[in-house]
């Protein structure tokens, strides 16, 4: 087993070889990185990504652990696995960046933060949206006050999931216990991080949800209503079962104009007193919706270890669009407004 590795580069781990493939291969591209093993509790997975990419293979985390040339553990298991695991790797003193979301529950989170925190680790949460330049243009557009006082802020994920897409790897997908929910927690929690992002904390959630064309435990339609600390308002919609597919959209709105992302594209770009032809021109042709923005963040947080500093996505910032979904399932239970913070239990 190899144990040796060049101290100027972050040795790395993967466990879970499923979204963890991404990882793999950005892994592999990222300066200052070593991918050095992958873990997966399926051996014949594990060992056949480690001989494509020359790596070791494990079946158990806590052996993986073990190694002293390993840095940053790659965390892409089911999520309510995610804190299990990173309460292992902080004891075992390396630094971590898990898929999305960080966990399912807020006292999990909390507990995985204050772990790394408490050791002077760093951990990070994969919320690759936020890096796509479109996103990080419209960011700056709302940061710099352009469009005036915010208004409405809308967050729809309309997607098509077959039914066997809930019944591969294992099944773990549309439960409560591994998932943690379903068309929100799982396929809408990115959109849903970028819509608190761009429009500031949320005060309170009204919403629904419901499964309505496949057979499982949690939502594949949920819908809510969103109340912004700064007085805006704001909608949520995040559904698996709007066949063939109708993608993704983000619209920001303010008393001076608005941007709206569809599929990673910004489609408009309407700002009061501003002549925007040009500059909209140069801006659609340059950024690319296609840009690996996985890779990007995954060298981010190589970068965050070698020179010792906070990712850019950490896992206290992994927390907010959490707080999110399960106040809309509160919500959606109860049948009341949920107000911010939610109280202990979620």
């Amino acid at each position: 087993m190899s144990t040796k590795k060049d101290k100027r580069n972050v040795g790395a781990a993967v466990v879970g070889l499923g979204r963890g493939r991404a990882h793999v291969k950005a892994l592999l591209r990222a300066e200052g990185a070593e991918l050095l093993a992958v873990c997966d509790k399926n051996r014949q997975a594990a060992e056949q990504v480690a001989a494509e990419f020359g790596v070791d293979a494990y079946t158990d985390l806590g052996e993986l652990l073990k190694r002293e040339d390993i840095d940053l553990v790659h965390v892409c298991t089911p999520s309510g696995l995610h804190t299990e695991m990173l309460l292992q790797i902080a004891e075992a003193g390396k630094h971590a960046i898990t898929e999305k979301p960080l966990d399912i529950t807020l006292e999990r989170i909390d507990s995985a933060v204050e772990a790394f925190a408490s050791r002077n680790l760093h951990l990070g949460c994969i919320f690759q949206s936020r890096f796509i330049p479109a996103v990080r243009k419209m960011k700056q557009a709302v940061d710099e006050g352009r469009l005036g006082k915010l208004v409405l802020g809308n967050a729809h994920v309309k997607w098509y999931r077959t039914q066997e897409y809930y019944e591969q790897s294992g099944g773990w997908r549309g439960t409560w216990k591994w998932d943690g929910g379903g068309s929100l927690m799982n396929q809408s929690v990115h959109t849903i991080d970028l819509l608190q992002w761009m429009m500031g904390p949320v005060e309170s959630v009204v919403g629904l949800t419901q499964v309505r064309a496949h057979q499982i435990e949690t939502e594949d339609l949920g819908v809510a209503l969103v109340k912004f600390r700064n007085g805006a308002f704001g909608t949520i919609v995040g559904t698996t079962a709007a066949y063939p597919g109708f993608g993704t959209t983000l619209e920001i709105f303010g008393e001076n104009g608005g941007i709206t992302l569809k599929d990673n594209k910004i489609t408009a770009w309407k700002i009061r007193g501003e002549n925007m032809e040009a500059e909209e021109a140069e801006m659609l042709k340059n950024l690319d919706p296609a840009v690996d923005s996985t890779f990007l963040q995954i060298q981010d947080m190589v970068d965050a270890v070698r020179f010792n500093r906070a990712p850019q996505i950490t896992g206290r910032e992994g927390r907010n669009a959490v707080e999110i979904v399960l106040a809309i399932y509160e919500s959606s239970r109860t049948g009341k407004e949920i107000r911010f913070p939610l109280k202990p239990g979620h």
